[in-house]
C-alpha cells in the first residue's frame, strides 16, 4: 500500500474518488475548504451507496496537501485557480499533482493547465478524465479513464495510483484534446437533455451525438488537440455518457430547459454544478475567435439566454442548408 493521497473536492466524484482509492493507500485525506460541507457530509456522501472507510480523514485544512505525495483535484472548475494559490504555499517540489475536474478555466479563460504552468510552473501538468459516473465506480462497476500528460514519469504514477481491479487507466499525451473532449461534452449533454425533454427519440439522439462529436473534434484540432483522441475514451466516450444517462447533471439540466424553465429554476432544480453551463459562453467565443462552426453549441446558449425556446432551437438546427458530412 502507498502512504496517503490528498483529494481536494468534497464532492460526489471527490468522494468516490476517496472511496474506491482506500484500499490502496493507509491514509486519504479528503479535503474541502467549506467547514458545512465537511460537517453535513458524516460518515457517507448522500448521493453515494458506500460509506467513507476509516482511513479516510475528511477536513477543511488545505495544509493537508504536504503529507502526501499526490495531490487530486476534484473541485468545480470555478474553484480550480484559487485551488492551486492555496496549495502553493504547502507543497515541496516533489508532489504529484493532477486534476479531475473537467472544462476550462472559466475566470483566466483559458486552459486549465495554462492556468496550472503559470501558478506552479516547476511542476508536470497532468489531467485524469473520462466516461465516469462517480455512483458507478463506488459500485465498483467496471469502468475505463484517462491519465493525460506531457510527462510520462507523471501519467505512469497517476495510472498506477488511479487504477483499480474496476477502473482501467489509459495514458495519453493530448493534454489539449483530453480537455477539450471533457468541455464540450457537457455543453452536447445539454443538448441531449433538451432533446429528450421534448420527447425526441434514439434517432435524434444518435444525431447529436454524431454530430457533436463533430463539432467537439473541429474545436480540438484548432486547438492544437490530436483528431484521435476524440475517438477515445475522453471524446466520443465521454460524450456517449453525458448525453444518454440521466445520472448527468447536463443532460438533466437540458431536459429542465426543455420545459420551459429559465436557465435560474432550471439549475434551483438540478440543486448542483452544471459544468456546461459554466464554459458554454467560454468555449462560443473561443470557437468564433478560430472561426470554427459549433451550431449545436450555439443553439444551446441562445436556450440559455432566453432568444429562442428549445423547440425553435431545434427547428432552426434542421433547417440548416444541407452539408457534407
Amino acid at each position: 500500500m502507498q502512504k496517503s493521497l490528498t483529494i481536494i473536492g468534497a464532492g460526489a466524484w471527490g468522494s468516490a474518488l476517496a472511496i474506491i482509492l482506500s484500499d490502496k493507500f493507509d491514509e486519504i485525506f479528503l479535503i474541502d475548504r467549506d467547514k458545512e460541507i465537511i460537517k453535513k457530509l458524516g460518515k457517507q456522501h448522500p448521493v453515494l451507496s458506500r460509506p467513507f472507510t476509516k482511513n479516510i480523514t475528511l477536513n477543511h485544512d488545505i495544509s493537508s496537501v504536504a503529507k502526501s505525495e499526490g495531490i487530486l483535484i476534484a473541485t468545480p472548475s470555478y474553484a480550480f485557480s484559487d485551488i492551486l494559490e492555496n496549495i502553493k504555499p504547502h507543497l515541496n517540489g516533489h508532489h504529484h499533482i493532477a486534476w479531475a475536474t473537467k472544462g476550462f478555466d472559466p475566470h483566466n479563460e483559458c486552459f486549465f493547465h495554462e492556468t496550472f504552468n503559470k501558478i506552479l510552473p516547476t511542476y508536470k501538468a497532468c489531467i485524469i478524465s473520462g466516461p465516469t459516473f462517480a455512483t458507478e465506480i463506488v459500485e465498483k462497476k467496471p469502468a475505463a479513464i484517462v491519465v493525460a500528460s506531457k510527462d510520462k514519469k507523471t501519467r505512469d504514477f497517476w495510472a498506477s495510483t488511479i487504477q483499480t481491479n474496476t477502473l482501467r487507466a489509459y495514458t495519453n499525451t493530448d493534454i489539449i484534446g483530453v480537455q477539450v473532449g471533457g468541455s464540450v461534452k457537457n455543453i452536447l449533454a445539454i443538448a441531449a437533455g433538451i432533446a429528450n425533454g421534448l420527447g425526441f427519440g434514439a434517432n435524434t439522439q444518435a444525431a447529436l451525438i454524431t454530430r457533436g462529436l463533430a463539432e467537439m473534434t473541429r474545436l480540438g484540432v484548432a486547438l492544437g488537440a490530436e483528431k484521435i483522441t476524440f475517438q477515445g475514451l475522453s471524446g466520443m466516450g465521454d460524450l456517449v455518457l453525458t448525453c444518454s444517462d440521466d445520472l448527468s447533471r447536463n443532460r438533466r439540466f437540458g431536459k429542465e430547459l426543455a420545459n420551459n424553465n429559465s436557465t435560474d429554476k432550471a439549475l434551483s432544480n438540478i440543486g448542483a454544478t452544471v459544468e456546461g453551463l459554466n464554459v458554454l459562453r467560454l468555449v462560443i467565443e473561443i470557437a468564433k475567435k478560430h472561426q470554427i462552426e459549433m451550431p449545436i453549441c450555439e443553439q444551446v446558449l441562445a436556450v440559455v439566454e432566453g432568444s429562442k425556446t428549445p423547440t425553435d432551437a431545434v427547428n432552426e438546427l434542421l433547417l440548416r442548408k444541407p452539408n457534407q458530412e
